[in-house]
C-alpha cells in the first residue's frame, strides 16, 4: 500500500512514454523476470523509463521516499548479492535502446538500454565494428561497466578500453559526462571495471572502427570424445592467441536430448584461410565433428543465443586463471556428469572455458582502469540450469566444488575472479583487486554513494 502511494507520485513526473507495471499487469513478469530466477531480486514494481530524464527523477523519487531500487537493461547479472523486494523497484532501461554509428569521425553512441545485438546490428549497418560482449541478449553498457569480454577484443582491447564518455545519473539524481580528459578522473577510472556501484549509465560514446574483411568473419564447431579432454586442454594452452581469434570451450549437452560433449566453438575476425593457419593445432586433433563457415559479424554470436532465455534457476560460478590445468579439466568434466547424473533435469548445463586474446588489452596499463585482471588467460564459467528450487543446495556444494578443482590446480597464490561473471559470495579482493585498488573504489564510493544506493550488485564495501 505505502509503495503503491509512492507510486503515483512517480507516475505524475514521468513522461508519457514511460510506464509502470506492477504484480498482475500483463508486462510485469517479461519485465521482472530475470534470465536466472536463483536469488533473483523481487520487486513490487517495475518503472520502464523512456527518457533520461525518467532515469534522474526515478532515482530522484527513490532516494527521497527510501526506495531501493536496480537499474537493469537485459537482466543477464547474476550474483546472490541482490537485496530487493516487494517495497523496492526495477528501473527498467530497455526503452533507451537507441544507438548510432558514426564511423567517418570513429565513434558510437549506445543507449544504456541497448542489447548486444542492438549495437552489433547498427554496428553491421554503418560497416563497423565496436566492441561489445559475446551474449546478443546482454545489455551492452551493462557489460561494458564490469570491463567488458568481447570476440573483437584481440583485435581492440576490451570494450573499456574504446570507451571514449559516458552519461551518468548518480545517487544525487544529478545528470553527468565522465570522460577521460573530464573534471572527475577517480570516478572515471572507477566505472571502467566497478561502474556499477556508481550509478545508472544512460548513455556511453565508444570508439568504431572500420570493419574487419568486409565484416565477414569466420566461426568452426568442433565436438570431442571426452577421452580427447587433455589433449584438447594442453593444445588450447600452447595456442599463441593472436589478433582475431578466440575460443569456447564447453562442457554441454547437445540438443536435443542434451547428451553431454566435449565442444570447442572457435571465432575469427577474417579470412578462412588465415582463421585455419591460425587454429592449424586444434584440427590436427581429429574432431568427430567438424564444421567451418564465413560469418557475417552480426551473427557472430548467434552460438550462444539458444541458453539466453529467461527463467528457471541457474547459478552460476567463475575463476579466472592464467593457465588450464588438464588433469583439472578432467575433474571437472567427472564432477559435471555426476551432477547431471543425479539431476537429469540439469541436461543443458553447461561449463565453458572461455579463451579470449588479451595480447592488445594488455598493451592498457593496469593502472588506468579499475579491471584488475587483464593479466589472466582464461575464464571458466559454469552454469547449472533445471527448474526446482529444490535442488539449490545440491548446486551450491557443487559450485564450491567446482570452483575449488580449478583454484587449487592453478598454481595461483590467490584466487581471482571477473566481477561480471561473480557469484557474490567471493571475497571482495577476488573481485576488485588490491588494497591500493580498493582504497580507490571505496574513497570514490563514499564520495559518489555515501548511502549505498548502488549496492545490489557486487558492491564495494
Amino acid at each position: 500500500m505505502v509503495l503503491t502511494k509512492r507510486l503515483q507520485k512517480l507516475t505524475q513526473i514521468l513522461s508519457q512514454a514511460a510506464s509502470i507495471n506492477r504484480p498482475g499487469d500483463p508486462d510485469f513478469e517479461s519485465n521482472a523476470t530475470r534470465w536466472s530466477e536463483y536469488a533473483a531480486p523481487r520487486p513490487g514494481a517495475v518503472i520502464n523509463v523512456a527518457t533520461e530524464a525518467d532515469v534522474q527523477k526515478t532515482v530522484q523519487w527513490a532516494v527521497k521516499n527510501g526506495v531501493q531500487f536496480l537499474a537493469q537493461t537485459g537482466s543477464h547479472g547474476w550474483t546472490i548479492t541482490w537485496n530487493l523486494g516487494e517495497p523496492n523497484v526495477i528501473i527498467n532501461l530497455r526503452r533507451l535502446n537507441k544507438v548510432s554509428v558514426n564511423l567517418n569521425e570513429g565513434y558510437a553512441i549506445i543507449g544504456g538500454g541497448a542489447l548486444v545485438h542492438e549495437v552489433i546490428d547498427a554496428a553491421y549497418a554503418a560497416k563497423a565494428h565496436v566492441v561489445v560482449g559475446n551474449c546478443n541478449s546482454v545489455g551492452a553498457c551493462g557489460a561494458m561497466l564490469g570491463g567488458g569480454f568481447s570476440r573483437l577484443q584481440a583485435n581492440f582491447g576490451m570494450s573499456i578500453d574504446n570507451l571514449i564518455s559516458v552519461r551518468l545519473v548518480t545517487a544525487k539524481g544529478e545528470i553527468i559526462t565522465v570522460s577521460s580528459t573530464g573534471d572527475h578522473p577517480n570516478l572515471w577510472w572507477c566505472l571502467k571495471g566497478a561502474g556499477h556501484n556508481f550509478g545508472i549509465v544512460t548513455s556511453a560514446v565508444v570508439k568504431a572502427f572500420p570493419q574487419i574483411n568486409d565484416g565477414m568473419h569466420w566461426e568452426s564447431n568442433m565436438i570431442f570424445l571426452p577421452d580427447h579432454i587433455e589433449q584438447v586442454t594442453q593444445t588450447i594452452n600452447d595456442l599463441d592467441m593472436g589478433e582475431g581469434m578466440s575460443i569456447h570451450y564447453a562442457f554441454a549437452g547437445l540438443p536435443p536430448i542434451g547428451f553431454p560433449a566435449v565442444v570447442l566453438e572457435l571465432w575469427y575476425a577474417g579470412t578462412a584461410e588465415a582463421a585455419e593457419k591460425a587454429f592449424a593445432p586444434l584440427f590436427k586433433l581429429h574432431p568427430i565433428y567438424h564444421k567451418s563457415s564465413p560469418t557475417p559479424y552480426n551473427k557472430i554470436n548467434a552460438a550462444l543465443d539458444q541458453g539466453q532465455y529467461k527463467g528457471s534457476q541457474k547459478p552460476t560460478w567463475s575463476v579466472a586463471l592464467e593457465k588450464l590445468d588438464p588433469a583439472a579439466v578432467r575433474k571437472v568434466w567427472n564432477h559435471y556428469l555426476e551432477f547431471r547424473l543425479f539431476h537429469p533435469s540439469s541436461k543443458n548445463s553447461a561449463v565453458m572455458f572461455e579463451c579470449f586474446a588479451f595480447g592488445k588489452v594488455r598493451e592498457t596499463p593496469d593502472e588506468h582502469s579499475a579491471f584488475p585482471w587483464r593479466n589472466m588467460n582464461f575464464h571458466v564459467c559454469a552454469s547449472l540450469l533445471y527448474t526446482d528450487p529444490a535442488v539449490d543446495e545440491a548446486a551450491d556444494a557443487w559450485g564450491e566444488k567446482f570452483r575449488l578443482i580449478l583454484q587449487e590446480a592453478s598454481g595461483m597464490k590467490e584466487n581471482k575472479v571477473y566481477v561480471n561473471y561473480a557469484t557474490g559470495d567471493e571475497p571482495i579482493e577476488e573481485m576488485y583487486g588490491d588494497k591500493h585498488r580498493l582504497d580507490i573504489l571505496r574513497a570514490q564510493k563514499t564520495l559518489w554513494d555515501p548511502e549505498g544506493w548502488f549496492s545490489h550488485y557486487h558492491p564495494i564495501y
